[in-house]
């Protein structure tokens, strides 16, 4: 089975809005066990759209539209479907009313331009759009299934969930697809990758995410027996440097595994100018911060009502100490960032908490050898 999103708009392409509702819809399908096999953007224009949605006709199992279903004169993806399918637009009239019905609701005054959006391509089966007054639609064309959905995200996202993705688990059963995405601070993709050409992944979709400070290891298999015996040996190699087998951030890992322990954590920062505090300050467990190493006295003490404090210092060239005061005594870590120079205030930073990590995880460890 073959799966084609498209996103539909000018605005996308100039670069006005970040298209954000493709990523939805695709980690949606993938959660339900399908693969994405084509992700594009196409601009409001009908000729455009229709010869897009040509070349996905037939090649395609399931072609997801978003975006260019509202009342503007630039919303104009109902009318490319049609051309597309070779087929009329023509009056819903059930539509037309609950259009009325929704816009005389809101104390709005009826424009012509709302009875566009009741123009649909013939023969096709209704979306139910729950936030909004456009429909979307189902249209099937030479066994081709297009879903079109509006752009706008409240009302796109109910949509998907409670419409689309039903009806197309209905139409196309799936295997159950198992999948692991796996976290490490500290660990060079380069290194990942040498290693997993060594062991045994036949059968195993793998995609690595490398991020400024850390890498997403993702794994995707339907054979769970196969995929748990990867990820043990991942575990095994890299286990110092993993912090979540689930897709967490690191800082609500640390978070908490702070307030696990029922500790406070403090941040003292120079080089890094704020970006850890940044990640830490809206957290359960955050004491405060000094960003400025000249107030900075040497003393863990120092933040008031912290228990922990950590201190990313000492920046040469990729290298650096990370300073862990705990129990009146000061662990030295020196380690590096990973990736470029640009990103080195958030590399530093998730680096200085994928420490932290470590040492909190091994706190049980180094307090029984005092």
């Amino acid at each position: 089975m073959k799966i084609a999103i498209v996103a539909i708009g000018n605005e996308i392409l100039n670069g006005s809005i970040t298209d954000t509702n493709s990523g939805y819809i695709a980690r949606a399908l993938e959660s339900a066990g399908y693969k994405i096999n084509s992700i594009q953007a196409v601009s409001d224009n009908i000729k455009e759209i229709s010869q897009n949605l040509k070349c996905l006709i037939g090649l395609y199992d399931v072609v997801i539209t978003t975006g260019g279903l509202g009342p503007t004169f630039d919303d104009r993806t109902m009318e490319a479907v049609s051309y597309a399918a070779d087929s009329r637009l023509k009056l819903n009239r059930e539509i037309y009313a609950d259009i009325m019905k929704k816009v005389k609701s809101k104390k709005i005054a009826v424009k012509l331009s709302h009875l566009r959006q009741a123009y649909l391509p013939d023969d096709c089966d209704i979306l139910k759009n729950d936030y909004g007054t456009a429909p979307g639609i189902l249209k099937n064309v030479k066994g081709t299934n297009i879903f079109c959905m509006p752009g706008i995200p409240s009302e796109m996202k109910p949509m998907l969930i409670n419409y689309v993705l039903p009806k197309i688990l209905s139409i196309y059963p799936v295997k159950k697809r198992y999948r692991y995405d796996l976290k490490f601070t500290g660990v060079p993709e380069s290194d990942m990758d040498e290693y997993l050409k060594k062991v045994d992944t036949k059968g195993i979709e793998i995609i690595l995410n490398a991020q400024e400070g850390e890498l997403a290891v993702r794994v995707f298999s339907d054979d769970k027996t196969r995929l748990d015996l990867l990820c043990k040996s991942i575990y095994d190699k890299f286990s110092d440097n993993l912090y979540s087998k689930k897709d967490e951030l690191i800082e609500d890992v640390v978070d908490d595994e702070l307030c696990r322990k029922n500790m406070r954590l403090g941040i003292i920062e120079d080089f890094s100018g704020g970006y850890l505090s940044l990640l830490m300050s809206d957290k359960k467990s955050f004491a405060g911060a000094i960003v400025n190493k000249s107030t900075h006295k040497g003393l863990y003490h120092d933040i008031e009502n912290a228990d922990i404090t950590v201190y990313p210092n000492s920046l040469e060239g990729s290298e650096f100490v990370v300073n862990i005061y705990y129990a009146d005594k000061v662990n030295q870590i020196r380690t590096k960032y990973m990736g470029n120079i640009n990103f080195m205030k958030k590399s530093a930073s998730k680096r200085t908490l994928g420490l932290l990590y470590e040492f909190l995880k091994n706190l049980d460890f180094f307090e029984k050898g005092q």
